[in-house]
């Protein structure tokens, strides 16, 4: 797989122990085969409506191909040196181990822009030809780990629930926002500033300004 002024490698990553390997020899069909999790909507029925679809999230990405481990190196299409080119079975017993333990993997495609956290979902392995080559097809699936959640129950302390360490605290609750009169506004350009319709802005905040919303004073706090 070549693409021109563009060095194609793949790269597996071992999260937990920190070694990488470089795939010996890139996809024997030319292809790399790269699911975007399709979007999984929840269909619900709403009078005068019907059926909608409402988005629901998005399934897990998948990366999967088809090569072989070599047992020599040549330079027509290995894509490692010979120092750094380990024996089939070394490759076959290594996928294997990911496999069976369910490991940590980032898969890096640096010329796709690939570079994702994934388990090895499927690996077939098989002999074929007299010099030892292992020809292989794979399957990545997207890694998203899962912990217990401890929460208080009548004063015992339960596991219930999960939480997946991969995502993003939720964000602190947005405290409310304020706008400090100066000389010269008016709640029209205090509006444009904000901005917000000043009817709003005067309705928020009447008991500060009062029943004409033309007389508003330097120093006011309003809420917006």
């Amino acid at each position: 797989m070549t693409i021109p002024g563009i060095k194609v490698a793949i790269t597996i990553k071992d999260n937990e122990t920190g070694k990488s390997l470089t795939i010996p020899v890139l996809p024997t069909n030319g292809e790399i085969a790269y699911d975007d999790g399709d979007q999984k909507p929840i269909t619900v029925d709403i009078l005068d409506f019907g059926s909608v679809d409402i988005p629901g999230g998005v399934e897990l990405d998948v990366i999967g191909w088809e090569s072989f481990f070599p047992a020599r190196h040549d330079v027509s299409y290995c894509s490692v040196g010979p120092s750094l080119l380990k024996k089939p079975l070394e490759y076959r017993n290594q996928f294997s181990m990911w496999k069976d333990n369910g490991t940590s993997l980032q898969v890096i495609i640096a010329a796709f822009g690939i570079n994702k956290r994934m388990y090895l979902q499927s690996f077939k392995p098989k002999l074929r030809g007299a010099e030892g080559d292992i020809y292989y097809g794979v399957i990545f699936k997207e890694f998203i780990k899962l912990t217990p959640k401890k929460v208080k129950a009548d004063g015992t302390t339960i596991t219930t629930g999960v939480t997946a360490d991969d995502r993003p605290a939720l964000p602190a609750a947005a405290k409310a926002a304020t706008y400090t009169v100066v000389r010269g506004d008016t709640l029209a350009l205090i509006g444009k500033k904000v901005p917000k319709p000043w009817k709003s802005i005067y309705n928020d905040n009447k008991a500060v300004i009062g029943t004409n919303p033309n007389r508003i004073f330097p120093g006011q706090v309003f809420k917006v």
